[in-house]
């Protein structure tokens, strides 16, 4: 059996990720039974995604999730602890008795790693505990607990600590478990890399758009530093004041609460500061051409990009400066935009699409981005994760 749980996250969050990973899973091993755990409002997301309910090994359960410290999986919290280790145990004790399980943590607190790594220690049957890492990879380079007892539990620990060859972990590129390899050598050797697959629900909204001006270029996701919003908003300070009836910058996300909104104002709408419904997103991702990512070194060496995934799922182009997991797209999948050295480059870049349009090649950029989403499919994608499997866990899952 495969238990899959999602510890951490409520509501909306990471719910598109978290049901194609499912999917790819349930097409993984298709003669096995894919329990799925999560909190209620969570659940209720996974629920809607008909691509995920169609998959008759796949059922869905709730579970308890600690509000303690809700967004900040870094923080060392007994309370959320036992939170997490009740949840896992609760879902291990509800599989067959005796049946080897895999379990799946989609995401993780520090101390949900070492929960799971206990019960599947002391557990009397087979257990393999896999574990997804995201953006939350970046703590184990920053602050640490002055307590040493919060040390002991916090990620650096959790990733170095010897778990009996009971855990593995996942991440989203290989330019990540490279960057792992630099910080944490232990660690980048029990990690696996899966991409993020593709949502299949929203494939069928996916529409072409006419290379036609206004540009529309769209900076996707929440606007913050990392990402590059100063960068993104000095763009369009620029060309919008030269090449006003030209190009159209837009934000396709949130800012930041409590940013200074009034350098917002070059941009053809003002963001929200709040979450607002997916679909509305992606009506607005819908109408880009290009979709802009001036990610800022530091924290997308340990991450993988959402906008990056939005942007191959609705097939546009990117402009995008050279961050590794940039650098390894373009090697594996061609012409997929224009990466750029730096702001320099990026603003000649935009520059020479306003005053040059070159619709045969955009057609061509859209294409080579096209076979970027097939390699991203949860179909393609089942038979790398079931290999992942199968080599990390020695006949786990062999019936």
């Amino acid at each position: 059996m495969i238990l899959v749980c999602e510890p951490f996250w409520t509501g909306t969050q990471h719910a598109p990720g978290n049901s194609a990973t499912i999917q790819t899973i349930a097409r993984a091993f298709p003669g096995q039974q894919v329990r799925v755990s999560a909190e209620a409002t969570h659940l209720r997301e996974l629920q809607a995604d008909t691509a995920l309910t169609a998959h008759p090994n796949a059922s869905l359960s709730a579970i308890a999730v600690s509000p303690v410290f809700p967004s900040k999986p870094q923080i060392v919290s007994a309370r959320r602890a036992l939170t997490e280790f009740g949840a896992l145990r609760a879902a291990l004790r509800a599989a067959p008795p005796g049946e080897p399980v895999l379990l799946m943590l989609l995401s993780a607190t520090p101390t949900a790693i070492f929960a799971a790594s206990w019960l599947a220690r002391s557990a009397r049957r087979r257990i393999g505990v896999q574990i997804g890492l995201h953006g939350n990879l970046n703590e184990m380079q920053g602050w640490r607990p002055r307590n040493p007892l919060a040390r002991m539990f916090d990620l650096r620990s959790a990733l170095g600590a010897r778990h009996g060859g009971k855990v593995r972990f996942l991440v989203l590129e290989n330019a990540i478990r490279t960057a792992l390899a630099e910080l944490l050598p232990s660690a980048a050797a029990v990690t696996d890399v899966l991409p993020l697959p593709i949502n299949l629900t929203e494939l069928a909204v996916v529409r072409d758009v006419a290379f036609d001006p206004p540009l529309r270029i769209g900076l996707v996701g929440q606007a913050t530093e990392a990402k590059g919003i100063t960068a993104f908003l000095a763009l369009a300070r620029e060309f919008g004041a030269s090449h006003a009836d030209k190009v159209a910058f837009h934000v396709v996300g949130r800012a930041v609460p409590g940013d200074d909104m009034t350098r917002f104002a070059p941009l053809a709408e003002v963001p929200p500061t709040s979450q607002f419904p997916r679909e509305e997103f992606l009506q607005r991702l819908a109408r880009l051409h290009y979709v802009c990512l001036p990610l800022q070194p530091g924290y997308y060496n340990l991450s993988a990009s959402g906008a990056l995934i939005d942007a191959v799922t609705w097939l546009k182009p990117v402009i995008a400066t050279p961050v590794p997991i940039m650098r390894d797209m373009f090697q594996q999948f061609g012409d997929i935009g224009y990466l750029c050295r730096d702001m320099d480059e990026m603003r000649s870049i935009v520059a020479t699409l306003l005053n040059a349009p070159d619709a045969a090649r955009y057609a061509r950029q859209v294409e080579a981005i096209r076979k970027a989403r097939d390699s991203r499919m949860p179909d393609a994608l089942a038979a790398d994760y079931r290999r992942i499997v199968d080599r990390g866990f020695t006949r786990l899952l062999t019936p």
